[in-house]
């Protein structure tokens, strides 16, 4: 997978010693493939397009489990109305939730679906988390143990991260990116759950969440 990186040009000898490349394609550096992407942290440029190969998506939850399909949008990010929204599918039913803030980041969205999709689920079980944010799966595969480490030093949104964490240590859950806005429904319902959830913060002035069944009985906490 490749991650691509905003490098000042003070600092890319640095980068270049810790295995960053240079492409003078897209006149960016990046990271291939790399097993602990902690030291480039601070160069990260979640903005990117994803250039890594999506995960294959199974819409069918596992027995006893769930699959989610969850996103965050925000609207003059940062510093504007967002949302966040979240397909949840178990064997007993499918579920929409969705939510907003009056003013947030788009990276505090894609966080907060992932978080409040998990703790909608009562009990401990398999789950498959798909989301389009690089950000959020990069962040329970690969940072997170870095983080902790390093005591959470120069990480924003540590409360939001903690909280995630928690919320996926509680399940057994995977975390899987999707590629966004390409025609998949699971993600394109998600997407438009996160916007409804923006509409809804931006028309109240609240941070709220909203519960919708769609079929069958879902699960309730």
């Amino acid at each position: 997978m490749v991650v691509w990186l905003k490098v000042p040009y003070a600092e890319k000898d640095e980068a270049k010693a810790l295995g960053a490349r240079w492409s003078p394609a897209q006149k960016k550096w990046y990271v291939k493939d790399a097993a602990d992407l902690t030291p480039f942290q601070r160069w990260l440029d979640v903005d990117a397009p994803a250039s890594a190969v999506a995960a294959p998506v199974d819409e069918a939850p596992p027995a006893n489990g769930a699959v989610i399909f969850c996103d965050g949008a925000c609207r003059g990010n940062p510093g504007g109305p967002g949302g966040w929204g979240a397909l949840i599918r178990t064997p007993d039913g499918t579920v929409e939730i969705f939510g907003g803030s009056p003013d947030t980041t788009n990276n505090r969205m894609e966080l907060t679906a992932a978080a409040e999709a998990l703790r909608w689920l009562p009990q401990p079980c398999d789950v498959v988390v798909y989301t389009d944010s690089q950000y959020v799966v990069n962040g329970m595969n690969q940072w997170r143990h870095g983080w902790v480490r390093k005591n959470w030093k120069d990480v924003k949104n540590v409360e939001l991260w903690k909280t995630l964490i928690a919320e996926a240590d509680r399940h057994r859950a995977t975390f899987k990116w999707v590629r966004g806005h390409n025609g998949h429904v699971g993600n394109e319902r998600a997407d438009a759950l996160a916007n409804e959830g923006l509409d809804h913060a931006q028309r109240t002035g609240k941070s709220e969440a909203v519960v919708r069944v769609v079929a069958g009985s879902g699960t309730s906490n």
